[in-house]
């Protein structure tokens, strides 16, 4: 069973929310909600969670607090923000903080459900809707020289050829058959990117890709 925490104070989306999750995988999910950054925490104290969709404005703080909480946890819950800020320093920071993706509730809900698909599988996945502010932010930084530690990193024309369309938020399986290879080789691109890139999920990634000017 999949153990998931569900931090949402809305209860609209709270049921789009638990729909796209009964959509998203063939096992039962087992769906804790919380409507508090508080009560968010103590789930994640109380039982093991392989998940946590974590809005971000709720009525006694930031989800971002709950989503720095959730990577103190052993073993660490993988993250999805699903919120309506598309702020690019917000998703920044959630991403900064321990997010592996992060979507919009503006999406269409097929997006969101994808997306929780990829996150359930262990993967990183940000809406077009969100990479696209990313992009933003990254052009207004284009002069701001990029970190010492990643400022060598070269991609191979592969590697960049997998970053491009996971940018436009294409799944694995789906670059795999535009360029023609198996889904084990551009998991191993993915794996050489992290490692050049010093990074550990797909945000991170295409932001440090694009402030190094690499895609």
């Amino acid at each position: 069973m999949l153990r998931t925490v569900l931090l949402e104070d809305d209860p609209q989306a709270r049921r789009l929310l638990r729909t796209a999750l009964s959509q998203s995988s063939p096992q039962p999910v087992d769906v804790r909600e919380a409507e508090t950054v508080a009560a968010c925490r103590a789930l994640l104290d109380a039982a093991p969670c392989d998940l946590l969709l974590a809005d971000l404005c709720l009525p006694d703080g930031s989800g971002i607090e709950a989503i720095r909480h959730a990577t103190t946890l052993s073993p660490r819950p993988t993250v999805l923000v699903v919120s309506s800020l598309a702020d690019e320093e917000i998703v920044v920071e959630a991403i900064a903080t321990g997010a592996s993706g992060y979507v919009s509730k503006l999406d269409a809900p097929e997006e969101i459900t994808r997306a929780i698909d990829i996150a359930f599988a262990g993967g990183s996945c940000i809406s077009p809707t969100i990479a696209q502010r990313l992009m933003e932010l990254v052009r207004r930084q284009g002069n701001t020289p990029a970190t010492k530690s990643a400022s060598h990193a070269q991609l191979t024309e592969a590697e960049r050829s997998v970053l491009q369309l996971a940018a436009q938020g294409h799944t694995y399986r789906h670059i795999a058959q535009i360029n023609g290879i198996q889904p084990s080789t551009v998991y191993t691109h993915v794996r050489h990117i992290y490692e050049k890139l010093q990074v550990s999920n797909l945000a991170q990634a295409l932001y440090q890709a694009r402030r190094q000017h690499l895609v």
